[in-house]
């Protein structure tokens, strides 16, 4: 416990005594980084930030009667150009993925969605943090692999609108936090008793995201 008090005042040190650094967001620089989300509400995004590994089991009367290994991963990784002092904009991609496995028998059933979009990002450069406002689109498509083997693909169009935070830890890097709202439509066909049919399948709510931001100028 003390060892854990001491790593995060050492840290809090840290970003205390580099916050006052100059981050550079003037036209005609780079900007590049990754997030990861959580979503609320029905928001598209991981259930866990970045990575997470977990293992499920149901019991009845004493007994096991179930155990999934899970896996799950949500990055966001983004590039973009200052197009003028504090406003950058670019591409981001997202790359994602849930994956549910019986421990007795095997059977997987697995979910990858992958994605690529515009973003604009707004600064508001302040003494020692950056409070920013995000807007971004994705398109891209997602894939379904059931119990069976069977495969099912869809396509994906999501919006959102983030308001954020960069905090500058040392020269030319933050870390950055968010809170906003995103919506995502999936679309697929379903094949039904009377033929296939046209299905949207919609998500839309609140979210957090944490990530990092590297700013460099243009050579």
């Amino acid at each position: 416990m003390k060892k854990t008090l001491l790593s995060i005042a050492a840290l809090c040190l840290i970003v205390s005594g580099t916050t006052g650094q100059t981050t550079p967001l003037e036209k005609g620089k780079l900007m590049g980084g990754i997030s990861s989300t959580i979503a609320f509400g029905g928001a598209y995004g991981s259930e866990l930030m970045s990575l997470g590994f977990a293992t499920t089991s149901y019991k009845h009367d004493g007994t096991t009667e179930a155990s999934y290994k899970t896996t799950v991963y949500n990055f966001l990784p983004k590039a973009g150009y200052f197009v003028i002092d504090n406003l950058a904009a670019g591409l981001e991609i997202l790359i994602s993925g849930y994956s549910e496995k019986d421990v007795d028998d095997g059977d997987t059933w697995k979910e990858s969605t992958v994605g690529i979009g515009p973003f604009v990002r707004y600064y508001y450069p302040l003494e020692k943090i950056y409070p920013y406002a995000e807007a971004k689109t994705l398109f891209g498509s997602c894939k379904e692999t059931e119990w069976d083997g069977d495969e099912e693909k869809s396509g994906l169009f999501m919006f959102g609108i983030y308001l954020g935070a960069a905090i500058p830890i040392v020269e030319h890097v933050t870390i950055d936090f968010s809170a906003g709202y995103s919506r995502a439509s999936y679309k697929y066909t379903y094949e039904g008793e009377g033929g296939d049919e046209d299905v949207s399948e919609i998500h839309g709510g609140f979210g957090i995201g944490f990530g990092i931001s590297i700013y460099l100028p243009v050579k």
